[in-house]
């Protein structure tokens, strides 16, 4: 389901209801007149039905956005690419407009519902944060001109159709996972369950971007926090009130299951070379000052201990592999017509 949902939101960020006539920009408009010299209709001053549906029609205003962000708003590729291939991609946006519209009206036929602080929540993970924050995210936006009420909207409907996708359509499928399959799982990714792994916790306080009075006064800190930690505070405590690692301060400082070459090299080795349960000195790498206390240390696994881990994966992948047969027999009953 996750390669599913990935699929689909990346590709329908800005897929979303629109108006008879959606509001262009500048740049898009030029975009769209100079398309329009090749493909008559998409310019953008008129409106055309490109597809059409027993219950809705898709026109050209309706996918221009996402042609325009798909072409990433370069003029010059309209000129250097032939028509044919464009209109194939345009063919390709308006397929899966109707493939949207089709499982959100199917999700609001079944009654499915998804709650404003679900979708706020969603926001802050998955575009606030990995962007910088809300402010920075919102300076995104206003260079593209999308209002956030824009992208609450898509957000609300993307997750609308992945709650019916994950409910409704896959939760019927019969899928079922033989002992040959897990078998053949684990032989084919052996490497990767027979790998040495240790999982830790670690309180970082950073020094990226200070001068040398600032580490030294960030150094005294750690000492000072060090100490505390090896005279038994509690560690998760003194992870919440001191760590500035935002990958980790919400899990209790935790890398849980991390192979060799997967941190920076003094982080590992003082990991990897630790007793369970000791904490290590200082250890400093290029983002600052680590304090780190050992949880654990695995040296593989065997294929009992991963079963049920291997079984989900299998039965994810088998559900994957149903859906777009799922889907297309959606689309049909729609009746779905191409009509250029």
């Amino acid at each position: 389901m996750k390669k599913i949902f990935t699929v689909l939101l990346a590709a329908s960020l800005l897929f979303v209801a629109c108006s008879d006539k959606p509001k262009l920009t500048q740049a898009q408009i030029e975009f769209f007149k100079a398309m329009g010299e090749k493909i008559p209709y998409m310019k953008p001053d008129t409106t055309v039905v490109l597809a059409r549906t027993s219950a809705f029609d898709i026109r050209n205003h309706d996918i221009m956005e996402n042609v325009f962000q798909g072409m990433r708003g370069d003029i010059t590729i309209i000129s250097n690419v032939e028509p044919q291939r464009i209109e194939s991609f345009i063919m390709q946006v308006v397929t899966l407009k109707a493939q949207q519209e089709v499982l959100l009206a199917e999700a609001e036929k079944e009654g499915i519902r998804i709650t404003k602080d679900t979708v706020n929540a969603f926001i802050e993970k998955n575009l606030y944060t990995p962007n910088g924050g809300k402010e920075a995210f919102m300076e995104q936006l206003k260079i593209q001109q999308i209002d956030l009420n824009f992208v609450r909207e898509d957000v609300r409907k993307n997750m609308l159709i992945m709650k019916y996708i994950d409910e409704v359509i896959l939760s019927d499928l019969d899928i079922r996972v033989s002992d040959e399959e897990v078998g053949a799982y684990y032989e084919a990714n052996k490497d990767q369950y027979q790998q040495e792994t240790v999982s830790a916790r670690h309180i970082l306080f950073l020094t990226q971007g200070k001068n040398d009075q600032e580490k030294s006064v960030t150094r005294e800190l750690a000492e000072n926090v060090l100490e505390r930690a090896r005279s038994g505070e509690d560690f998760l405590l003194l992870v919440a009130d001191y760590s500035e690692d935002p990958g980790s301060n919400t899990s209790g400082g935790l890398y849980e299951d991390f192979p060799r070459g997967r941190m920076v090299q003094a982080f590992e080795d003082a990991s990897f070379n630790m007793k369970i349960g000791d904490i290590s000195n200082l250890v400093e790498t290029p983002y600052g000052y680590h304090i780190i206390k050992k949880e654990g240390h695995k040296y593989g696994f065997t294929l009992d201990e991963v079963r049920s881990e291997i079984e989900n994966i299998l039965v994810e992948q088998k559900k994957e592999a149903a859906f777009p047969a799922i889907l297309d027999s959606l689309v049909e009953k729609y009746e779905y017509t191409f009509l250029l």
